[in-house]
């Protein structure tokens, strides 16, 4: 497939340990989530997608979750929320050393007049994602009744996110409307979705907005689901201010969502519905 980069068998493999840890999560028992991690690791320093530094920062940020989870004084919550909160926005953020994330699309133009774009396979953004679910406690849908009642609600505020979101990029200039089909797309959406969306929608909605909801105890979930988008919006910041404004508007469509069914599968659906819909439909990622 063209525009696809080729990979060492050892990074194939560690990519598909981190797929199936991702998916693991939803899956019983723990430790078959625990294994695939393992795999994936292992893999990862035999490749050199990880390195010495990369195992620390894995280690610590396992540690902080834990001690969260542990702490019953106020300020002790505070402050391990907090520290929790850095040493995961700064993986998320690809800013700690230890990780070299392999490439998998490099300089694609998927329409005239839009920007390149390379897709990486984020190891250090998704491990702090997955282990703050692992570590946290988290409980997925597993009923099919559970996983209809979550989507009826979900489906209404996904599309009003969509249109909302796309209609603001359009206004902003920053995208004009171009449907188009690539088999790209084949390679595109499961990074997207499983890695992408499930980390992301894990540190902002399952972390953040879940324990500001708790802590404020139900008298301001508004507040919650603010500071979840704006602190969404600003991790964009990278892209400019229109960016920045545009995955506000994503983020508060993301974070209603999750507080109106707290699951966070409705989250990780609708963000990559708003991100299917801009790819299929819209220049990707954004004019030039």
């Amino acid at each position: 497939m063209p525009h696809v980069e080729p990979l060492p068998t050892a990074s194939l493999v560690a990519i598909a340990g981190l797929f199936a840890t991702v998916l693991a999560l939803w899956v019983r028992p723990r430790w078959v989530a625990l294994a695939a991690l393992v795999v994936a690791e292992v893999a990862g320093f035999v490749s050199g997608i990880l390195s010495g530094p990369a195992g620390i920062w894995i280690a610590g940020l396992a540690m902080a979750v834990w001690n969260f989870r542990r702490m019953e004084g106020r300020w002790q919550r505070v402050l391990t929320f907090v520290g929790t909160a850095v040493m995961a926005g700064v993986l998320a953020a690809h800013a700690m050393g230890g990780f070299q994330n392999p490439v998998v699309l490099r300089d694609v133009v998927f329409s005239p007049g839009a920007m390149s774009y390379t897709q990486y396979v984020n190891f250090d953004k998704t491990l702090a994602g997955v282990l703050v679910l692992a570590i946290g406690w988290w409980a997925p849908l597993r009923s099919a009744r559970d996983w209809s009642k979550a989507l009826r609600t979900t489906a209404p505020i996904a599309g009003a996110t969509i249109a909302v979101v796309m209609a603001a990029s359009l206004a902003l200039g920053f995208v004009r409307f171009d449907p188009h089909w690539t088999p790209l797309f084949l390679v595109w959406a499961p990074i997207n979705l499983v890695l992408t969306c499930v980390s992301e929608e894990a540190l902002f909605r399952g972390f953040l907005q879940r324990e500001l909801g708790a802590a404020l105890e139900g008298r301001s979930s508004v507040a919650a689901v603010a500071i979840s988008a704006l602190a969404f919006g600003l991790a964009h910041a990278g892209g400019g201010w229109r960016y920045v404004l545009v995955a506000t508007l994503a983020g508060t469509g993301y974070a209603v969502v999750y507080q109106r069914t707290g699951r966070l599968e409705a989250s990780i659906l609708t963000h990559f519905a708003v991100n299917a819909t801009h790819f299929l439909f819209f220049t990707y990622p954004a004019l030039a």
